[in-house]
């Protein structure tokens, strides 16, 4: 019905409601707050008093569900913990913290929640604080039960309110933040409120249209056809939906989709959207829904809020296996194996909901029942005002891309496990030169363990000279390419093994510098071999000096002889020339010997020091000598040879230490001694004594010791003269390789 009819510029009011109209907004709230629980906190310092009181409020309300706790303090650790609660209600006289001061922390806290200060010690003054503190209500200790009923209903009337007001607050909220466009129109027609984007449509500032009549929007001939059809419809149905003609402040006409409904104060509100930007969002939103359909790569779907399926696009049914109509309104858990936690699904949806968005990778599982590997990734969806609309989900299917990794990570192991075959070091060392990863020989070379090397830096395995000398080859590797360097490695327990070490550097594919890989090869046996070659050297060398020295004498003399010989015709001169010749035929003789002993290393295995030693000792006239062995080790060596150095040094020993001279044999830690107890050698001779030719005995011919040295030189040993333990001569033949039993 209507109060006054519409005129054309007369002063008109609005229709209105019909008696069969729903009931108003904030009624209908409060009817529904009425249905939810409401959770008290009851604080009182007397236990039995707040129990009692517990079970008659919740007796008297349905709806009550009471906790009690005896403390200020208790109470404030319940409100910062566990469920919400609704409204505190609280004694005053309390040892501790009171419940003024309780309700001033209560107020800093939060501070619209309900709090009724229920005393036993009431008055005017504690009341008016109370009031003056914020207190929601007051209320005096009673005797007889029925003071719980009045509680009872206190709360339940401050709960309802405080919850209607918040609706309230939070409905203006919303049409602040809303994209549409939101006015309220008094019974006369002139606006109340408008938000931003209902004056933003029209071009107006809020201001200017709050107290102006709804007419000024409108287009002359269009006030008509509100008056007579649009408005008289509003009290018969409750509302009218269409699209209108309106005027923007600059006088453009424009159309716009157009609500009008009634609130519960008699007041209209009117939501209005430009038509054209409604449209021009629809369009994008088809075009994005093209899209998504096209994607077949990904699997990319909606769900609403509660996690159930409510749009598939092709990736979607490509990825599971699932047709749109078999899968739209079911629960996303449906992708999810069943050893998964069921609540799993929903806990990802809530922190994608806290988030925004959220991403995880794990299995998913397709129709037929078969599971791949899945990216994930979630997201909110809120529409302009903010409110949660439901969730996007855009699937992955990363099956290729695991079977590509498990494949280089099978390469990957192979490789390592080669690497780690290799009898020589690899390792690699990052752009910072601290070790990356080293292969298991170097664990077992160095002493150390994984962990320990890749924690030390290279130059702490070398000397300090070598580590200088490393760490200087490290940085040209990465920074020309490539580097080589020979150094002695000292492994954990001191011992030092020469090595030759190779690097080249690692770079990307946009040449950034990754680091140097490297080779560690043990020359050891090069730079044994080196070392023979170059003592054969010098003793082919000193062997030509003695050619050129020692045979030039008996050569010359045997010349003059002769010489003299034809000037006298004295036959003396031939047996002098006779015996020269016997010298030089003897001194050649000992060099061959000595040059063939080292035709003789050819069989070099595994042999019994012992043996060898017992073997030689047996075959010398050494009845009143004694040997005492002190060895039992095997060496690799040639033992025709080995005995035959043995020998040589024996029979040395007896030449110069005498018949009763003891002979100790024993073990170096590279190596063998032969010692004796006799007179020695002097330091100054000590060098001489492996020269061919040279001797200190009128019957020797100096070419025993240099008969044991050419064959140490040809096993790759060296030999040394020095003084034992008694002051005897002692022979120490050491970078001997020893064999393992």
């Amino acid at each position: 019905m209507y109060v006054e009819s519409y005129l054309p510029g007369s002063e008109r009011r609005m229709p209105t409601q019909s008696p069969s109209q729903p009931p108003p907004l904030l009624e209908a709230l409060a009817e529904l707050n009425g249905q939810a629980s409401i959770r008290v906190l009851h604080v009182d310092d007397e236990p039995d008093f707040a129990e009692v009181a517990g079970v008659y409020m919740e007796r008297e309300e349905d709806a009550l569900d009471v906790e009690t706790v005896t403390s200020a303090s208790d109470a404030l650790d319940r409100l910062d913990q566990g469920p919400r609660i609704d409204c505190v209600v609280s004694d005053y006289d309390m040892p501790g913290m009171d419940g003024l001061a309780l309700l001033d922390v209560v107020r800093e806290e939060f501070s619209d929640l309900p709090f009724i200060l229920f005393t036993g010690k009431g008055s005017e003054g504690i009341a008016s604080e109370a009031i003056s503190r914020g207190v929601t209500d007051y209320l005096r200790k009673q005797s007889g039960t029925d003071q719980y009923a009045v509680l009872a209903n206190r709360v339940t009337n401050v709960v309802r309110r405080h919850r209607a007001e918040q609706e309230v607050q939070n409905s203006y909220r919303a049409m602040e933040t809303a994209r549409e466009g939101i006015g309220l129109l008094d019974e006369h027609g002139r606006f109340r409120y408008v938000n931003s984007a209902y004056a933003e449509i029209y071009g107006y500032d809020r201001a200017e249209l709050v107290g102006e009549h709804w007419e000024i929007l409108y287009p002359d001939a269009h006030v008509e056809q509100v008056c007579d059809e649009i408005l008289p419809s509003v009290p018969e149905t409750g509302r009218w939906t269409g699209e209108s003609v309106h005027r923007t402040a600059d006088g453009e006409e424009i159309v716009v989709d157009h609500v009008l409904a009634y609130t519960d104060a008699d007041a209209m509100i009117c939501l209005v959207r430009d038509v054209a930007e409604t449209q021009d969002r629809t369009r994008d939103q088809s075009q994005f829904e093209l899209f998504v359909e096209a994607v077949e790569e990904y699997a990319i779907f909606t769900l609403d809020p509660d996690g159930y399926i409510t749009s598939w696009n092709d990736g979607a049914e490509r990825i599971t296996g699932y047709d749109g109509s078999e899968i739209i309104g079911e629960h996303v858990s449906t992708f999810y194996p069943d050893n998964r936690n069921e609540a799993y699904p929903d806990h990802l949806l809530a922190d994608a909901l806290d988030d925004g968005t959220t991403t995880v990778e794990g299995p998913r599982v397709r129709e037929d029942g078969s599971q791949f590997p899945a990216n994930v990734t979630i997201s909110a969806v809120r529409d302009g005002d903010d409110r949660h609309r439901g969730f996007l989900q855009v699937v992955e299917d990363r099956t290729e891309a695991y079977e590509a990794q498990a494949r280089l990570d099978d390469a990957h192991d192979k490789l390592q496990t080669a690497l780690n075959l290799l009898e020589d070091i690899f390792y690699v060392i990052d752009p910072e030169g601290n070790f990356e990863l080293v292969t298991d020989r170097a664990v077992e070379v160095t002493g150390y363990s994984r962990q320990e090397l890749l924690t030390m830096e290279p130059a702490e395995l070398f000397a300090e000279a070598d580590g200088r000398r490393i760490a200087a080859d490290i940085e040209q590797a990465l920074a020309e390419g490539e580097s080589r360097i020979e150094a002695e490695l000292v492994t954990s327990d001191g011992r030092t093994i020469p090595y030759e070490f190779r690097k080249r550097r690692i770079v990307d594919a946009d040449g950034t510098v990754l680091g140097v890989a490297g080779i560690g090869r043990d020359i050891t046996e090069r730079k044994r071999r080196e070392r023979q070659l170059r003592q054969q050297l010098e003793q082919f060398e000193h062997f030509g000096s003695v050619l050129s020295h020692d045979l030039r004498t008996p050569l010359e003399t045997a010349r003059g002889r002769l010489e003299l010989f034809r000037e006298t015709g004295d036959g003396d001169h031939l047996d002098a020339a006779e015996t020269a010749l016997g010298r030089l035929d003897e001194l050649i003789g000992d060099l061959s010997s000595v040059l063939r002993e080292a035709e003789i290393v050819t069989d070099v295995r595994s042999v019994s020091l012992v043996d060898a030693v017992e073997s030689v000792w047996v075959g010398l006239e050494s009845e009143d000598a004694t040997l005492a062995i002190q060895s039992d080790g095997r060496i690799q060596a040639d033992e025709t040879a080995l005995k035959r150095l043995l020998e040589n040094l024996l029979k040395n020993t007896f030449d110069h230490g005498g018949d009763e001279v003891t002979v100790t044999v024993g073990a170096l830690p590279n190596g063998f001694y032969v010692e004796d107890d006799g007179p020695g050698i002097p330091e100054s001779e000590r060098d001489r004594v492996f020269e061919a030719g040279y001797t200190t005995s009128e019957e020797g011919s100096g070419f025993g010791l240099a008969s044991v040295r050419q064959i140490a030189v040809s096993h790759g040993w060296q030999i040394a003269a020095t003084t034992g333990d008694d002051g005897g001569a002692r022979f120490e033949v050491t970078d001997v390789r020893m064999a393992v039993d």
